[in-house]
């Protein structure tokens, strides 16, 4: 081949590696909008499927508020769902005393605090607090205690659980007559599960 059939070429072939080029070119970029638009669309299709979700929960909140409000406000009523009803609690343990005809009662109430046994019911991630009360009392026999403690429970002030109880024999004091043979110490936790502040998830 002779320089001037290779300077005839040079031209075409310049052309070839040109259009080469630039059709490279045209397709890493078109590669890249093809990327960046199935990366929007990931992106768009997450979005509405979170957007699905949201609403979709929003309806079962909605449908499990409406099936459990009646519970929900019986609770309230009752001073479990809510702050605590400490004045409710002390006229309780009065009218109760007055209720059974028993010699007076003493109590002592102590901080609010986390609920321990929670967990052990499975509602751990309930917040549950107790406020530990002890309660002085003296009784005329052990059957007074138990009556005591039916009484106060169906009053409703609140919910408590019995932790324990310390009986002994009382000194002899007459009171109306009637003199009291035993005094029980016993510890109650009043336990009451706080409302979510709103505005919180």
């Amino acid at each position: 081949m002779t320089r001037l059939n290779l300077r005839l070429l040079l031209i075409p072939l310049s052309a070839l590696a040109a259009a080469v080029v630039l059709a490279l070119a045209a397709v890493l970029y078109a590669d890249n909008l093809v990327g960046a638009a199935e990366e929007r669309l990931a992106t768009q299709t997450r979005q509405l499927s979170q957007s699905r979700q949201r609403h979709a929960n929003a309806g079962l909140e909605k449908d499990i508020l409406q099936r459990f409000r009646e519970t929900y406000d019986a609770l309230g009523r009752i001073g479990f769902v809510g702050p605590e009803q400490r004045l409710n609690w002390v006229d309780g343990l009065r009218e109760v005393n007055r209720e059974a005809r028993l010699f007076g009662i003493d109590y002592q109430i102590g901080q609010q605090e986390t609920y321990p046994g929670a967990a052990s019911l499975g509602v751990a991630e309930l917040p549950m607090r107790q406020s530990i009360m002890r309660v002085r009392m003296p009784l005329l026999h052990e059957g007074d205690l138990m009556s005591f403690f039916r009484l106060l429970a169906t009053r409703g002030d609140g919910v408590f659980t019995l932790n324990a109880c310390d009986l002994r024999r009382a000194e002899r004091t007459p009171a109306n007559g009637i003199e009291p043979t035993l005094l029980a110490e016993c510890e109650l936790a009043w336990i009451t599960v706080a409302e979510p502040e709103p505005g919180a998830k």
